[in-house]
């Protein structure tokens, strides 16, 4: 695939980017000598890592399972099988004193004190059996990527169960003091993926306010939490994400971490996370507190997407896929291909509305012509009681950005709007396009009354227009995603406002013949213009 994109580093300098640049800083713990490693789990004393071997769909016999100490010394590298194979090993749970193991297309169990084989179940229509759980005493469940298939089985009698199917599930943990089961998945395509929950006595059910993603492993914490590895995509893009999610308010958040982090394992006494990374033959140990307390170098930096002048000049095919836009960032703002209404980005998804009014999540494949994006961690957080107009809210907030005539910022003010003024395009169709300024009479205006959702933008310095907007520029979407567009007025009540200094820009730059040839209007800076010639 040809990249048809040049890109450009505006850095924002500051000792913060300094700071906070690499992975590894807070403590952590690396033991290093695996083999593809897939899957922790423990019995409370020891600790043991499934490696899945050269390749992890291959029946070719050089799985094992290792055995380590609580503090992370390898004990003996491959602990099992004491005899026979295993192929590629993922999953594992322990009941009792046996260890059970996912092994493509069986589930194999060892008595860990003699090592012997005492459990083997084979599942015919099986090619990947991939993480397993208990539940009530007596039953395991397992995930069947390939298929989507979710099992139950009975320890005793060997008898499967189907549980339920979610395309390429992976991830499953079971709280057994609440009786929810939980699911992840990689996605189709890849990195699509998403979290399901089960009751007892209901089916799966996908949960909200969390980005898409290629999820592998997931854990409880407490009744409540759940900690998810992310690979975000696959080919991989060189870094991934835990998240953590709150089964109560059903908010996520996420820190970045390295790529491949595979099938996690939270150790409730320590309060310890163990992670696998597949491709570094790896796993690292964390303090789960301390993995959340740094902001990546990857946060709170504006990618910028093509030039606001040539979208206005009538550059509205989209050349940007959403899928590349989202790793990118979580939170944003842009226009739809061939200026199709309005997009924003919340939660790591793109929403388009159009001119009907009309709010859906858009298609990965969707190509956008501009956009800003920013994974958004806020730093500066207050909440306005009583209700304020636009242009009072505005005015409060640029009082409160200490560097507005030079800095960029990033913004999002949620709570319930009494209403919310927006607008959206209708879609262009044929060539030549029409610039945006001589077709301003085809917007269309929409007012959201009593509303309750976010509005989503920048505060970017009047220097940066031309490439992107300055000063406010803000995109309203509603809390069950049904209503949005390009605000232009609004009054709301007790609002609460996140806002994060952007650090650094990156400019990336649509190389077609339509940007080559576009016919920019010339901007005369007469200082810079006598300085560049010596007079």
């Amino acid at each position: 695939m040809v990249n048809h994109r040049k890109k450009w580093d505006l850095v924002h300098y500051g000792f913060l980017f300094l700071l906070l640049a690499g992975n590894t800083a807070y403590l952590q713990q690396i033991i290093h000598g695996f083999s593809m490693p897939e899957s922790v789990t423990s019995d409370g004393n020891r600790f043991f890592v499934s490696n899945q071997g050269q390749d992890v769909f291959a029946k070719d016999g050089d799985g094992f399972i290792s055995l380590l100490s609580e503090d992370g010394k390898v004990m003996e590298r491959q602990f099992l099988p004491k005899e026979g194979v295993l192929n590629a090993p993922k999953g594992m749970h322990i009941a009792g004193n046996i260890l059970y193991v996912a092994d493509l297309d069986r589930i194999v169990g060892f008595d860990i004190a003699s090592r012997e084989t005492v459990f083997e179940l084979r599942i015919p229509e099986a090619s990947m059996l991939n993480d397993i759980c208990g539940l009530e005493t007596g039953f395991i469940a397992v995930t069947e990527t390939a298929s989507g298939n979710i099992y139950k089985i009975n320890t005793e009698s060997k008898q499967l169960e189907l549980m339920g199917n979610i395309p390429t599930a992976n991830g499953i943990a079971y709280n057994r003091s609440t009786g929810q089961l939980v699911v992840s998945s990689n996605g189709i395509p890849y990195g699509a993926g998403s979290i399901y929950v089960k009751s007892a006595g209901s089916r799966f059910k996908e949960l909200p306010n969390i980005a898409h993603g290629f999820f592998d492993g997931i854990a409880f914490t407490d009744d409540t939490h759940l900690l998810i590895s992310d690979w975000v995509s696959f080919p991989l893009k060189g870094f991934g994400k835990l998240w953590t999610y709150d089964l109560e308010t059903q908010r996520a958040a996420f820190q970045f971490v390295e790529e491949s982090v595979a099938d996690i394992y939270y150790d409730q006494a320590t309060k310890k996370l163990w992670m696998p990374h597949m491709f570094q033959n790896k796993v690292l140990i964390h303090s789960v507190t301390e993995v959340f307390k740094p902001v990546h170098e990857r946060a709170n930096i504006l990618y910028n997407y093509g030039v606001i002048d040539a979208f206005i000049g009538g550059l509205y095919r989209g050349t940007l896929p959403v899928h590349e836009l989202l790793l990118k960032g979580d939170f944003g703002l842009g226009a739809p291909d061939m200026l199709d209404g309005e997009l924003t980005m919340l939660d790591g998804k793109a929403y388009q509305t159009i001119a009907s009014g009309a709010t859906s999540v858009l298609d990965r494949e969707h190509k956008t012509s501009f956009a800003a994006a920013t994974f958004f961690h806020a730093d500066t957080v207050f909440h306005i009681d009583g209700r304020m107009e636009q242009k009072d809210l505005l005015a409060y907030i640029a009082e409160r950005l200490p560097h507005k005539k030079s800095a960029l910022y990033v913004i999002k003010v949620s709570g319930k709007f009494e209403w919310v003024k927006t607008r959206a395009f209708p879609p262009v169709t044929a060539a030549p396009f029409p610039a945006l300024t001589t077709i301003m009479d085809r917007q269309r205006f929409f007012e959201h009354q009593y509303t309750t959702g976010a509005c989503v933008g920048y505060y970017l310095p009047e220097y940066l227009s031309g490439i992107n907007v300055g000063g406010f520029h803000l995109h309203y979407l509603s809390a069950d995603k049904t209503q949005g567009g390009h605000i232009l007025d609004l009054s709301g009540e007790n609002l609460y406002i996140e806002i994060a200094y952007l650090k650094r820009m990156e400019l990336d730059l649509p190389i077609d013949a339509d940007f080559e040839n576009f016919q920019f209007k010339e901007r005369v800076h007469e200082d810079l213009k006598r300085v560049e010639q010596g007079r």
